[in-house]
């Protein structure tokens, strides 16, 4: 979470935000025995002058869920110009946020994100979040999730297998949102990805004009892991495929690395996305555990994107999936490149990372499947180097977990990701198109 503020101080150009999450990373990481020098060297170029400087970030942003959170603070440790939503309730299907502040109805941006059996009603308002995020589960508004979205923006979202009328209204220092229609309440707007705040202009995107390039991972004499009959390059196959119908469904342009049980050396992948001029690049893999001892404790989703790897545990996964194109380039030729990849492309994979990642825990919770979020995570994958365009890879889950490697070749899991990822694809092209 922390690593993600970072990007976003990157993405903001906003150096204060900059420090204080390297600080916090320093904390966190010495807490839980990490290596902290990383963000230590960066915190002494940002000068010593700042290292000390109060922010209010450090009051109001969450924590890593694997450090004990701190107390909600009262209203009187918030300052005077920070907007906050103080608490939030939730009953029978309507919401209610109350803040430090008076809010106005201009304020709340609210649209609808619609896939083929999901409606996403969305509201953004402004302020921070304390405390940690909330889920809340009703028969007649499906899911409920409030969270902090940016460092200026509170996200809320209903989601539902069918459409609901909502409506939302400011009254001083509380926003309603819900089912109940109250007196001068304004509904949801059901028209997808535009916002309704008028001095806003409508942010809409044309899916035919998108090209997204999709790589099942391994293939041919390159099997990929394995557990028994079980081989990690015949499920990414179908996962891929599944995909690549949604994606055309919802009115994309798809392209494959590989439709079919062929090999495909790592320096091509990436090569057909640059000829097809792609937007997107989506890589789809099976993770393994690294030894017999581990594999039923690791399991989980996880999406990665390209950057020198600061973790050993990303490295050795990198490591596993780079195996069957080590002769292109030694570890030092490979390193030296990746030191100077482009930061804008390292920030925009992030970003799709990200939505994607949601969109696949999103989409598996709604199937009532239970499976671990394995984070965003940062890492050298040979098979993303050379991209034009933001690109990740999945990890859909552990082939080596006896319970995990049954779900990863079951239809209604493989059909879930599929859906998750394309709605991660829907969300990135909304917010950066």
């Amino acid at each position: 979470m922390l690593k993600n503020l970072y990007i976003q101080s990157i993405i903001q150009n906003d150096t204060e935000l900059k420090v204080d999450a390297l600080k916090r990373l320093v904390k966190s990481a010495s807490s839980l025995r990490l290596d902290a020098s990383p963000y230590e060297r960066e915190l002494q170029t940002l000068g010593a002058s700042m290292l000390n400087k109060p922010s209010e970030l450090a009051k109001i942003s969450p924590v890593p869920p694997s450090v004990p959170p701190r107390p909600t603070p009262s209203k009187s440790t918030i300052s005077d110009t920070a907007l906050a939503a103080l608490g939030v309730d939730f009953s029978a299907g309507d919401l209610t946020l109350r803040f430090n502040r008076t809010l106005t109805q201009n304020q709340i941006k609210s649209f609808l994100l619609k896939s083929s059996n999901t409606y996403r009603y969305v509201f953004d308002l402004p302020g921070a979040l304390m405390g940690n995020s909330r889920t809340y589960e009703s028969n007649e508004v499906g899911q409920v999730r409030v969270a902090q979205y940016d460092k200026q923006t509170i996200r809320v979202v209903f989601s539902h297998n069918r459409p609901l009328t909502l409506h939302h209204r400011v009254q001083d220092q509380h926003v309603f949102i819900g089912l109940s229609e109250k007196t001068g309440a304004q509904s949801a707007t059901t028209k997808p990805y535009e916002s309704t705040k008028p001095d806003t202009p409508p942010r809409r995107f044309n899916p035919a004009t998108k090209t997204v390039v999709i790589d099942p991972g391994h293939g041919g004499r390159d099997g990929g892991a394995t557990n028994g009959k079980y081989i990690e390059k015949t499920a990414v196959l179908s996962i891929g495929l599944r995909l690549g119908k949604e994606l055309q469904k919802r009115g994309y342009k798809v392209h494959y690395t590989r439709s079919k049980d062929t090999y495909i050396k790592l320096r091509d992948r990436t090569r057909i996305a640059n000829d097809k001029n792609a937007d997107l690049f989506i890589s789809i893999h099976a993770n393994a555990a690294p030894t017999k001892s581990k594999n039923k404790s690791m399991y989980g989703v996880e999406t990665f994107f390209l950057s020198p790897a600061r973790s050993e545990r990303s490295k050795n996964v990198a490591a596993l999936e780079n195996q069957s194109d080590i002769e292109e380039m030694n570890h030092f030729s490979k390193q030296t490149y990746l030191n100077f990849l482009n930061r804008e492309k390292i920030v925009a994979s992030n970003k799709f990372a990200l939505d994607v990642q949601q969109g696949m825990l999103d989409s598996l919770k709604q199937k009532r499947f239970n499976v671990r979020d394995g984070g965003v995570r940062e890492a050298p994958f040979w098979v993303l180097v050379g991209a034009q365009m933001p690109a990740i890879l999945l990890e859909v889950g552990y082939i080596t977990n006896p319970d995990e490697v049954k779900r990863i070749f079951n239809n209604s899991y493989q059909e879930a990701i599929a859906k998750g990822v394309a709605d991660g694809v829907d969300a990135y092209f909304y917010k950066n198109n």
